[in-house]
């Protein structure tokens, strides 16, 4: 189990939480790291779990989450994302069942 959490360290990142962390000034992470539990209404550990969820695992943050912490670091929406959402337009999935009709 400790082997597997060490390669996962490794691991790229679903969200860009470090890398915005990594731009603060040593003074401003002090202040953000302290505020970030009452921003995001969860507890510093639960923030840590969010920064760890790697690329291919299932988990993901809540979405008013996320977006708090795209606010907090200055990023548009969807831009914590390490690798953009794709998905299809409902009118795509509408024609695409007209089709095999």
């Amino acid at each position: 189990m400790e082997e597997n959490a060490q390669n996962k360290e490794f691991l790229p990142k679903k969200y860009k939480i470090q890398e915005c962390i990594e731009n603060l000034k040593r003074s401003e992470y002090k202040i953000i790291l302290k505020a970030i539990p009452g921003i995001i209404g969860k507890g510093l550990t639960t923030f840590y779990n969010y920064r760890d969820i790697c690329i291919n695992d299932k988990e993901d943050i809540p979405f008013k989450i996320a977006r708090k912490l795209e606010i907090l670091f200055g990023l548009e929406s969807g831009g914590l994302e390490t690798k953009k959402t794709k998905g299809k337009h409902y009118l795509e999935i509408v024609e695409e069942h007209r089709k095999r009709q």
